[in-house]
C-alpha cells in the first residue's frame, strides 16, 4: 500500500506492522541455522556429556525408542480394532513398514556414535602417547643434562688439580718488579701464584727481543719462554683446552655460556694475562673460537698488558664488550628502592594485561 492510501492516523501503527514484518523475516530466515547449531549443540552434549558419564544420555535414548515403539504397537492396535476385516495383513504391514526404518535408524546412530567414542578414545590414546613421548624426551635431556653436568665438575677438578701441582722454585738473579718484594735470592710459588712469575719471565724474554715487528716479537719471546716452561705449562694448557672444547662441542646443552662462566671464575688475572699470550703464539691459536664466543678474557684488567695496543689483537668480544654501563644510583639504599619501584610497575602491568 503506498503512503499516500494509508488512512489519516495508521502511519505509526504502519510503521510498527512493517517493523514486525521485518523482525519476523529476520527470525524465518535465521531459524534454520538456529536449529542447526541447536541440533549440533545438543549432539555434542550427548557424545561428550559435561560429567563424563553416557548412562544419563543412553537411558534418555532407550526411553525415546521405548516411546516409538510403544506409540506404534498402540497404532497398529488400534488399526486392527478399527479395521478387523484386514487386521491381520494390515497389522503386520504397519508394523514391518514402520519399526523396520526406525530400527535401522537407531541402528546406523547406534554405529556412528560408536566411531566417534572410538576416533575420541583413539584421540585421547595419541594425546597420552605424544604426553609419554615428551616425558621421555624431557628425561632423556634432563639425564643428558646431569651427565654432562657431571663430567664437566669433574674437568673442572682435575682442572684445578693440576694447577695446584705446579711448583716452582728459583733463583732471583735478576730482580724485577715482580721478584724484588724480598731480598731472598731463592723463591718459591706453587699454584696460581706460579703464573705471576711466568708472567715475569715472558714479559722479560719480550723486553729482551728487542724492536721487532710486534707479531714477530710476540711469537719469538714465546717461543723462547716455551722451551724454558714447556715442562711446567704444557699439562696445563692441554687440559684447558679440552675442557673448553667439551663444553663447546656438546650437542645437548644449549647454555654454554653458563658452564664457561663457571671455568673463568676460576681463572686468576696472571692465568688470563698468560692465556691472552698464549693464544697469540702459533702453536695456540686454536684457543682464539673460545676467547671470542664466550668473552674468556671479560676479567682481564687491560692495564696488565704489557701494552696497551695488544688489545686491539682481539676481538671486542673477548673482552666481554659492550658492558653493561656502571650504576650511577648511590648507595645500595637507593637501588634497592628504585629495584622495588620498577618491580611493582611490573607487577601491575602484568596484573592489567591479564585483566584485558
Amino acid at each position: 500500500m503506498a503512503a499516500m492510501d494509508v488512512p489519516e492516523g495508521w502511519g505509526s501503527m504502519w510503521r510498527k506492522i512493517e517493523r514486525w514484518r521485518m523482525s519476523a523475516c529476520g527470525w524465518i530466515k535465521h531459524l534454520p541455522k538456529c536449529a542447526y547449531w541447536w541440533l549440533r549443540k545438543h549432539f555434542e552434549a550427548f557424545l561428550e556429556p559435561a560429567n563424563e558419564n553416557s548412562k544419563s544420555n543412553l537411558f534418555h535414548l532407550f526411553l525415546i525408542a521405548g516411546a516409538f515403539c510403544v506409540v506404534i504397537v498402540c497404532t497398529a492396535f488400534a488399526i486392527v480394532y478399527f479395521e478387523a476385516e484386514s487386521s491381520g495383513g494390515t497389522f503386520g504391514d504397519f508394523i514391518g513398514g514402520t519399526l523396520n526404518p526406525i530400527l535401522t535408524f537407531l541402528t546406523f546412530m547406534a554405529l556412528l556414535i560408536t566411531i566417534v567414542l572410538q576416533q575420541k578414545e583413539l584421540a585421547e590414546t595419541r594425546n597420552e602417547l605424544a604426553a609419554s613421548a615428551r616425558a621421555l624426551q624431557d628425561q632423556h635431556i634432563s639425564l643428558d643434562r646431569q651427565n654432562f653436568e657431571t663430567t664437566f665438575f669433574q674437568m673442572l677438578t682435575l682442572h684445578n688439580t693440576i694447577v695446584n701441582s705446579i711448583d716452582l722454585e728459583w733463583k732471583n738473579r735478576r730482580p724485577n718488579s715482580y721478584d724484588a718484594m724480598s731480598g731472598d735470592i731463592n723463591r718459591r710459588a706453587a699454584g696460581r701464584d706460579c703464573f705471576k712469575q711466568f708472567f715475569a719471565n715472558y714479559k722479560q724474554y719480550y723486553d729482551d727481543v728487542g724492536e721487532l715487528d710486534d707479531k714477530e716479537r710476540l711469537q719469538r719471546a714465546y717461543d723462547q719462554f716455551w722451551d724454558w716452561r714447556q715442562q711446567d705449562l704444557a699439562h696445563y694448557y692441554r687440559y684447558l683446552y679440552n675442557v673448553l672444547r667439551f663444553v663447546h662441542d656438546y650437542k645437548g646443552i644449549s647454555d654454554k655460556l653458563r658452564y664457561v662462566k663457571l671455568l673463568r671464575a676460576q681463572l686468576s688475572d696472571y692465568e688470563l694475562l698468560m692465556l691472552f699470550y698464549t693464544a697469540l703464539n702459533k702453536n695456540g691459536l686454536n684457543y682464539w673460537i673460545y676467547i671470542h664466543d664466550y668473552g674468556l678474557f671479560d676479567n682481564l684488567p687491560p692495564s696488565m698488558l704489557i701494552k696497551p695496543e695488544h688489545k686491539d689483537l682481539y676481538s671486542a668480544k673477548s673482552f666481554g664488550e659492550p658492558k653493561n654501563p656502571p650504576l650511577e644510583i648511590w648507595p645500595p639504599s637507593q637501588l634497592a628502592a628504585t629495584w622495588e619501584r620498577e618491580a611493582a610497575l611490573d607487577a601491575e602491568a602484568t596484573t592489567d594485561e591479564n585483566e584485558i
